[in-house]
């Protein structure tokens, strides 16, 4: 049975509000995020600026494709699907039910501990390839607009109330 809320109707509208213009914004900055360079890397005079989606098209042809698989998954899918899902969340319109919504959150929860793991790499990749001053690695525009989408993102999950799920006013 669903539990009862006690928060005034006006509060639980600005949750929902609230949630849904930062996971609309994140989504709106995402594909900069994933389409412009990340990464600018300048060896022996020669510069190459690679993409998100440039960099997950470079792991998988070079071979690479677990690799390449893991940071499609991370920095692709999961974004996307928690995005969705807080929309989902944050819509009083989308007819999912209580144990729907109670699924898309428990998916959130789960998938957003591994959302952070393409940062991880990057930051993997740019200290293995710090050679001194053989190589310089310079962030692109790109980078900014996928820590914006991060961060867009990281506000709507903690706008979010999980006591809205399922909730109903008495």
């Amino acid at each position: 049975m669903p539990q009862t809320l006690d928060m005034p109707e006006h509060r639980i509208s600005m949750v929902r509000q609230r949630t849904a213009a930062f996971a609309l914004s994140a989504l709106l900055l995402y594909p900069l995020g994933i389409l412009l360079p990340v990464v600018a890397l300048e060896r022996f005079g020669h510069r190459q600026e690679t993409s998100i989606l440039g960099g997950i098209s470079e792991l998988l042809g070079s071979g690479h494709v677990i690799l390449g698989i893991i940071v499609l998954v991370c920095s692709i899918f999961f974004p996307l699907f928690k995005l969705a899902g807080l929309l989902v969340l944050s819509s009083e319109s989308i007819p999912l039910g209580a144990r729907g919504r109670d699924r898309v959150w428990r998916f959130l929860e789960i998938t957003g501990r591994w959302g952070m793991l393409d940062v991880l790499l990057v930051a993997a990749l740019v200290a293995a390839v710090k050679l001194g001053d053989l190589v310089s690695i310079e962030s692109g525009s790109g980078l900014y607009a996928f820590a914006g989408t991060v961060f867009l993102s990281l506000l709507a999950s903690a706008s979010w109330d999980p006591s809205l799920i399922g909730a109903r006013r008495s």
